[in-house]
């Protein structure tokens, strides 16, 4: 009886107990391939169902030169809502404004997509002149995903599915000629998933 109330009592901690194996949690598989792709973030992870998932859309294994990036994602938007989003510095969108958002469009033609967008600007505040090279690895943007509850398990996007390609994605140069294109952006697969 006492080991049965010391076990619920360190459960309580994470979840009620009895029920740790029902804790729903955003789960994320890395891509591999792609010029461009978008990978789990680098933070410090705690054990456990995320409720937050921060992923990097990163340079691939070879370095390539450009001036705007960004993509158009289809998900599930009843699992996840947009958290926080952070422009990288290797493509440096100056200040007054940024030269870089992110939304989780709810309407119109983008309606049920992520869409982000981050360019260097050419003019004003933090202004840049030509096409920037971008090493393998480098962080253009962070984005942060949070779960909404009450969590339904399933898949919110899957890159990784046969036949799944950007409706528009990948890096251009500041004259607008593609560099890297839809088909070179590699996603992995985002799911909610019970713990």
């Amino acid at each position: 009886m006492n080991r049965l109330i010391l076990t619920c009592t360190l459960a309580l901690t994470a979840a009620a107990c009895g029920d740790n194996h029902h804790l729903p949690g955003l789960f994320y598989t890395d891509p591999t391939g792609g010029a461009l792709r978008l990978v789990t973030g680098t933070q410090v992870r705690t054990n456990g169902p995320a409720t937050t998932m921060v992923l990097e859309f990163v340079v691939g294994d070879a370095a390539v030169t450009g001036y705007s990036t960004g993509f158009d994602l289809p998900l599930d938007a009843t699992k996840v809502t947009l958290g926080a989003f952070r422009p990288g510095h290797t493509l440096d969108p100056g200040s007054a404004p940024v030269a870089a958002d992110a939304v989780l469009a709810s309407r119109g033609p983008l309606a049920g997509m992520l869409v982000i967008g981050q360019s260097q600007k050419a003019g004003g505040t933090g202004a840049v002149v030509a096409d920037t090279a971008l090493p393998p690895g480098a962080v253009l943007y962070t984005v942060e995903l949070d779960l909404v509850e009450p969590a339904t398990p399933g898949v919110v996007f899957d890159g990784t599915a046969q036949g799944f390609a950007l409706p528009s994605g990948g890096l251009r140069n500041k004259v607008g000629m593609t560099v890297v294109d839809p088909g070179q952006v590699a996603i992995g697969k985002l799911e909610v998933r019970n713990l």
